[in-house]
């Protein structure tokens, strides 16, 4: 490992165990990546070393290299919340918040269902965005790695969360109408697996909302964070539903959870056959892509933009 790697994980006291590689392309498994970020802000508002790059074939952003599962596991248990609130236990606010956002997304999305249904929210923090669907009579499910917000959500809004990692996830087959994963489809280790894990727990014509926001939001920022391991856009999103079996039906960038988190994109797709490696190869030389070059040109004003 060299040295900008391991000055970057003795940055956040993380080093015992850790080992890193260069992935492929999780949407195409393409090899050939260009670089669109050289430098990201790491705790104590530090650039480190921890480059950004984007597939040439389709667009696919992600973070290279990356660090095994163990690293990660470690992170978002004990040390993810700490370094963003200053505290492991959830803020009051932040709660609120979920709540609120859980608000908005249950009157955007409840009029596509004829009644209450069942609820699996993938990386759900507390579980504050399952309130206002467990208000209206849904059966809710939640899982998150962090322990402290898990049993936070348990024990103080009375909801059922199971302390796991999205990839170790054990489904009851054929079981939900709708799954949501908010954000957190950025942070996971393995994006196909925890894909491959949802896909046979949906109903037929079960729903899936994915809401990516890293992207826009780096941009915003005019830096990029460490914490992300792939930053979604609309187009990279339905290339991962397309490959594992959800036809998508909107993509948007409206504010379907409300406006305290600008910037974010949505896709939601129906269940459906998924589709092959030449079917989804085609899709993309069809235009369902992400330009590269186009990509760069949004990064003029982001620090540690090559």
């Amino acid at each position: 490992m060299d040295e900008h790697l391991q000055d970057y994980l003795r940055s956040i006291g993380i080093t015992e165990g850790v080992t890193a590689t260069y992935p492929s392309c999780e949407v195409c498994a393409g090899t050939q990546h260009r670089v669109l970020v050289e430098r990201v802000m790491a705790d104590g508002g530090i650039s480190r070393c921890l480059p950004i790059v984007a597939c040439t074939h389709c667009g696919f952003i992600f973070q290279s290299p990356r660090f095994n599962k163990l690293f990660y596991d470690t992170y978002y248990n004990r040390y993810y919340r700490l370094m963003l609130f200053g505290d492991t236990q959830p803020e009051r606010d932040f709660i609120h918040d979920q709540i609120r956002r859980g608000e908005h997304l249950c009157r955007n999305l409840i009029h596509r269902f004829t009644a209450p249904g069942r609820l699996l929210d993938v990386g759900c923090s507390a579980g504050g965005l399952m309130v206002p669907f467990a208000k209206r009579g849904w059966e809710v499910l939640g899982t998150d790695p962090d322990l402290a917000y898990v049993e936070f959500g348990k024990s103080r809004l009375g909801l059922c969360i199971e302390p796991v990692s999205a990839e170790d996830m054990v489904l009851p087959p054929a079981h939900f109408d709708l799954i949501i994963i908010n954000g957190s489809l950025e942070h996971v280790f393995d994006v196909n697996e925890v894909l491959a894990r949802c896909r046979p727990a949906c109903k037929p014509g079960a729903m899936l909302l994915i809401e990516g926001r890293a992207w826009n939001h780096g941009i915003g920022n005019g830096h990029f964070t460490h914490n992300h391991r792939r930053y979604l856009t609309a187009r990279s999103i339905e290339l991962l539903m397309l490959k594992h079996g959800w036809n998508p039906v909107v993509s948007t960038e409206d504010a379907l959870c409300g406006p305290t988190r600008p910037g974010a994109v949505f896709v939601l797709g129906k269940a459906s056959a998924a589709l092959d490696v030449l079917a989804i190869d085609a899709e993309i030389r069809n235009g369902r892509r992400d330009d590269v070059e186009s990509l760069r040109q949004r990064l003029v004003h982001v620090e540690g933009a090559a």
